[in-house]
């Protein structure tokens, strides 16, 4: 009989449950994976609720993780049973036609935890090799899940394409707002600013960063402004889904620069275009990443990073509906909740 183990699945909308399930028998090229420690995303919270790719239910939800080898394939190198590893969630195919123009974290055949592929909410999971990352001694497994966010979260950063010298505005303090504002600072960016209604939160934007609350603000253009002496951005990046603040990153933007849409805004959404025409301005998406692994490791087992800051509660994998319910609306205690397995 195959072996069986827990796991947080999705049944259907608003419908998660604990499920007893086989553990994944792995191909010659993949990982099974002990899973030590899950982070909750947001889109994880989006799946839930909407489930907006239509993924085919029951699925194991999750797609940020880190943990334990306890199985190789046969055909794996630079892997070993033992290893402590983090774990990417994006699968490109490697034939399409985005993977051979350089898209390949838009493949048009993408394999993704959570979506086409079990996910890390469960006590293993499998991961194919290349996708995986050594983990070094030292850093706590909860943490070592913020790796496939980094890596996002640098992206978005890159596509902003700041000119040296110019300030960047985030518009957003969740998780991701705070990664990417560090990451920014953490890469010489100044200065850096972080808009959101939080201030349990945007204490967590590291040293260095400008934060401004915006709660209550109709318009918010003007503080933002002045939080750098009146000047416009050179980048803005919406890090919140609030539809709202489009117009405020077009309004903070200078002349021919982006505004870089991170969030998922799901529906219709309002755009300003005559801004857009008068200043040509450029909007563009941030999606996955670019291969951004080994920058993402680098930034993750650095001291200075102080990441454990922003993992905030650690709960069992039986208690996933108190760390659903914490991620989804603890706004004011929580930023990012671990579902633990160490």
């Amino acid at each position: 009989m195959q072996p069986q183990m827990c796991a947080v699945q999705l049944h259907a909308l608003h419908q998660v449950a604990l499920a007893q399930v086989p553990v994944p028998a792995i191909n010659d090229d993949e990982l099974l994976v002990q899973t030590r420690a899950a982070t909750i995303c947001t889109s994880d919270l989006h799946d839930i609720a909407a489930n907006p790719f239509g993924a085919t239910l029951p699925l194991t939800l999750g797609h940020e993780g880190a943990g334990r080898v306890v199985a190789v394939g046969s055909k794996v190198k630079g892997f070993r049973e033992g290893d402590r590893i983090v774990t990417h969630p994006v699968h490109p195919c490697g034939n399409c036609r985005a993977c051979r123009t350089g898209a390949a974290h838009l493949c048009m055949n993408l394999r993704h935890f959570g979506l086409n592929m079990p996910g890390t909410f469960a006590e293993y999971y499998v991961v194919r090799a290349d996708r995986a990352r050594l983990l070094p001694d030292g850093i706590p497994y909860a943490v070592a899940a913020l790796f496939e966010p980094i890596c996002v979260c640098l992206q978005a950063v890159a596509q902003a394409r700041v000119p040296p010298g110019e300030p960047l505005l985030i518009l957003g303090d969740g998780p991701f707002g705070l990664l990417m504002a560090r990451l920014a600072h953490d890469q010489g960016m100044e200065p850096v600013v972080v808009a959101g209604h939080q201030d349990f939160r945007l204490a967590r934007a590291g040293a260095g960063v400008i934060t401004v609350n915006s709660a209550g603000m109709a318009d918010p253009t003007g503080a933002l402004l002045e939080a750098i002496g009146g000047e416009e951005y050179g980048g803005v990046i919406l890090a919140t889904d609030a539809k709202r603040a489009i117009a405020t990153g077009l309004a903070c933007l200078r002349r021919k620069r982006r505004l870089v849409i991170f969030a998922s805004l799901l529906g219709e959404t309002p755009i300003d275009l005559m801004t857009v025409q008068a200043k040509e301005l450029e909007i563009v998406g941030a999606c996955n990443d670019e291969d951004r692994l080994e920058a993402a490791l680098a930034y993750l087992v650095k001291e200075s990073a102080s990441l454990d800051e922003l993992v905030t509660h650690r709960l069992p994998l039986d208690a996933y509906a108190e760390a659903l319910e914490l991620a989804a609306h603890g706004q004011e205690q929580a930023i990012k909740v671990a579902l633990v397995m160490e």
